[in-house]
């Protein structure tokens, strides 16, 4: 009896052993930490969850979004200044860095905590913001209608205002993600150019829209229905649509380069907690994973040198641009250039019915 007494004593003292050595093995850098991401909603913020935050979770911490568009969530920025910011770490777009810069929002990323960033251009980062993906903005238009009526495929954005396209063609609203590539575009194109977008906004009235989207499942679904044959919009759109509709981008030239780029970046916001939590998720968007499904599953194309290469052998995507000449090649907005304010007002005086 005492002989099992003594096992029974020993077995559990080894099954509380074992559990202590497997919580311990279990435990992850970031246990109990949580993070605040501001990001968009629907399917994106489905693939940071798949791709982002179950790595995360792994890791022990847990992710919480604050979902809305960047200039939304720029708002709740401004509006809880001199109190703890209301995420950590921020998915915005190129237009509104400057905004971020100026109110003194940006906290500095230590880059040596993100080893990802060696598969990355220079020109993509900084010790303030990291590029994350692109889209590439052109004319988004369906080849089937364009052949049925004989209308050639567009070369500018003027082809737009082909007389065989009224009622047809869609433009961004001034309160879109792709405004400002458009404006910008076709600004160039007519003659003007970041400072000066009033030509950009005559073409618009020359080109006369039958409407001017507001949301890519806006423009989507009327890209499908066939009630919008061509848009100025951005490639993913081509992606997205693949198997009901036959779309292709073309992209016209802008100060001697072609098509427009609209850039995504990560930045952490000052007063926020958990630095070294936030560098790691930087570092997750920058991973071989994330990168591919940024374009597999989200449309936009990803910007890691690894991820890049894959997807070029992929045939699927020979619509895009997808090489470091290719990209070098696309015209990127001097934002230094832009005052949004100013261009929602000359919008407004000039194209809102």
């Amino acid at each position: 009896m005492q002989s099992f007494k003594r096992l029974m004593g020993g077995l559990g003292a080894a099954a509380i052993a074992l559990a202590l050595t497997a919580g311990t093995a279990a435990a992850g850098q970031f246990d109990g930490v949580t993070v605040r991401i501001g990001t968009f909603g629907g399917k994106w913020r489905d693939i940071v969850e798949a791709n982002v935050a179950k790595a995360f979770e792994a890791e022990g911490g847990k992710i919480e979004f604050v979902l809305g568009q960047p200039a939304n969530n720029m708002a709740k920025l401004i509006a809880a200044r001199g109190q703890e910011p209301p995420f950590d770490v921020l998915e915005t777009m190129d237009n509104l860095l400057p905004q971020l810069a100026a109110g003194g929002f940006l906290d500095t990323i230590d880059l040596t905590k993100i080893p990802n960033i060696a598969k990355v251009d220079k020109a993509f980062y900084d010790d303030k913001k990291v590029m994350v993906w692109i889209t590439q903005e052109g004319i988004v238009y369906n080849k089937a209608k364009f052949a049925e009526a004989g209308i050639p495929a567009p070369t500018r954005y003027a082809d737009l205002a082909n007389p065989k396209l009224k009622g047809k063609v869609s433009l961004p609203d001034i309160s879109a993600g792709g405004a400002m590539p458009a404006i910008v575009g076709m600004s160039h194109e007519a003659g003007g150019g970041e400072a000066d977008i009033g030509p950009g906004l005559e073409l618009v009235k020359t080109i006369g829209p039958a409407s001017f989207w507001s949301s890519s499942s806006n423009l989507q679904t009327q890209l499908a229905s066939g009630d919008v044959w061509a848009a100025a919009a951005q490639a993913g759109n081509v992606q997205r649509l693949k198997g009901q509709v036959d779309l292709a981008i073309a992209f016209p030239p802008v100060a001697g380069k072609s098509g427009v780029l609209k850039q995504g970046y990560l930045v952490k916001i000052k007063g926020a907690k958990n630095a070294a939590a936030a560098e790691w998720i930087i570092n997750a968007f920058l991973s071989d994973q994330m990168q591919v499904a940024t374009l597999t599953a989200g449309g936009q194309v990803p910007v890691s040198g690894p991820a890049l290469a894959k997807l070029r052998e992929n045939p699927d995507y020979g619509f895009l641009r997808l090489s470091p000449d290719q990209l070098a090649g696309m015209y990127s907005i001097d934002f230094g250039k832009v005052n949004e304010a100013a261009y929602v007002q000359k919008w407004n005086r000039s194209i809102t019915r």
